[in-house]
């Protein structure tokens, strides 16, 4: 299991750098995250700031995003990080289906991701159907439904995620809502559990037409048996700051 695992992650990160080459479009972004109520494996609740390094692109025949977060609490000197490298494998661009132009999916992805975490959280690789919907009030929505295998324990179960992003506001105050939804299924030792992230920011990237490519506002992140351990709940509202170049 070990060894499939460490293949697989090996594959993705080979796709998603090659296929980043001849992106058709790309963006990447620092965020710096601040929180006082975060909770540890064993419910104690500390303060900590997170540093996330994020990067999404469209390429030929699909999507790639990859992300990973370096976490420091605030009275301790240990650091952990969490990351997730996720390409898609769009259907519509390899031209084996035709979408209509009026509504539904505006495209369907083959979707593979690996999860590589530190600390009581543990590898796991997934792979599902991705589908990216438009005409529903959203500058971007997708739903994807996946089977996960977490790495090291027995069995596997489902994941579903939602993802979306809503511009709104006005020249003076232009504001964005995004976020996701994560519910992954019980899983031998490792309980069903939801994990959400909404954010609510101010946008100076289109404020001042990317001069200052700068994002400011609230990140609220809330997760039911946190790391799949039962009963352990965590609920953070944060400061957000993202930095694109």
């Amino acid at each position: 299991m070990k060894k499939w695992g460490f293949v697989f992650a090996s594959a993705v990160l080979i796709l998603t750098t090659q296929n980043s080459v001849a992106a058709d479009w790309q963006e990447t972004n620092i965020q710096f995250l601040h929180g006082d109520s975060y909770k540890t494996p064993t419910g104690k609740e500390i303060s900590q700031s997170v540093i996330t390094l994020e990067h999404a692109s469209s390429w030929a025949y699909g999507s790639n995003f990859f992300f990973i977060d370096i976490s420091n609490p605030d009275t301790e000197d240990e650091t952990s990080f969490y990351g997730e490298i996720s390409p898609g494998f769009s259907l519509k661009k390899m031209g084996l289906l035709e979408l209509s132009e009026e509504s539904g999916p505006s495209d369907v992805l083959l979707q593979l991701n690996y999860e590589f975490p530190q600390g009581p959280a543990k590898r796991a690789a997934l792979a599902g159907v991705n589908f990216v919907w438009k005409n529903l009030g959203f500058d971007f929505l997708s739903t994807q439904f996946l089977f996960r295998d977490t790495l090291g324990l027995d069995g596997h179960t489902g994941q579903l995620t939602l993802a979306w992003l809503k511009r709104f506001g006005s020249e003076a105050w232009p504001l964005e809502f995004s976020g996701f939804i994560d519910w992954a299924g019980a899983e031998a030792t490792s309980h069903e559990n939801i994990h959400t992230q909404p954010n609510l920011l101010l946008d100076f990237s289109r404020k001042t037409a990317r001069k200052v490519p700068l994002k400011l506002g609230i990140e609220w992140k809330y997760w039911k048996n946190k790391y799949g351990i039962d009963g352990l709940e965590e609920s953070v509202p944060q400061a957000k700051l993202v930095w694109i170049f």
